[in-house]
């Protein structure tokens, strides 16, 4: 099989999370697209909710979709969340298919300060999501070269790195927790039963 892992925080997930990856599904022909919320995001430590909350909203969001499963691999883990860890353990539960790694643009330039990325830029082949300012994947350190279109080569690996340009979305993660702070509706912003889960727990006030 042909598998996607998106990981992130899903603080909470929204259709933008969801909207771009059905793009990146269908463009790549992918077979399925894991969800991974993080645990404890090491570069991320201030403002969020608790993991479970977060991996049950994935849960609820994804609910329908034949395509997209969630792990709870970071979650059940209390040590910080480093992604080189999690896709070794993901490599080796799927030896024989074939795994794409996918984060946005932005992200991507900032992957040196990841928890040993070298070794990461080497485990699998990346799948790029263009952002808003952000559609130059060739400017990146990382890459070596450019082989098409799509698709350009990384520095120091036989892995490569795939640029996809998804739809725009103005609404992100912290947008939707401040209005909620502010006693704003955050109705068809994010799937209905991950927003009723949001209100019956009382999470972001």
């Amino acid at each position: 099989m042909r598998i996607g892992l998106l990981g992130g925080t899903f603080n909470p997930i929204h259709f933008g999370h969801l909207r771009v990856a059905e793009e990146v599904r269908e463009e790549f022909s992918l077979d399925k697209i894991i969800f991974i919320p993080s645990g404890v995001p090491p570069l991320k430590r201030q403002d969020i909710i608790d993991a479970n909350h977060r991996l049950k909203m994935t849960e609820l969001a994804i609910n329908g979709n034949p395509f997209f499963e969630v792990s709870d691999i970071e979650v059940k883990h209390k040590k910080p969340s480093y992604t080189v860890n999690t896709l070794t353990h993901l490599k080796k539960l799927y030896q024989r298919d074939s795994l794409f790694f996918i984060m946005g643009i932005d992200a991507f330039f900032e992957l040196k300060f990841w928890y040993k990325y070298e070794d990461l830029l080497r485990m699998v082949d990346f799948i790029i999501m263009s952002r808003p300012g952000f559609n130059n994947l060739q400017n990146s350190e990382f890459i070596e070269y450019k082989e098409s279109d799509n698709c350009f080569k990384l520095k120091n690996s036989d892995k490569r790195a795939f640029f996809i340009s998804v739809s725009p979305f103005w609404i992100s993660s912290t947008i939707l927790r401040e209005m909620i702070r502010k006693g704003k509706s955050i109705r068809y912003l994010l799937p209905d039963n991950v927003r009723k889960y949001i209100e019956e727990n009382e999470l972001y006030k």
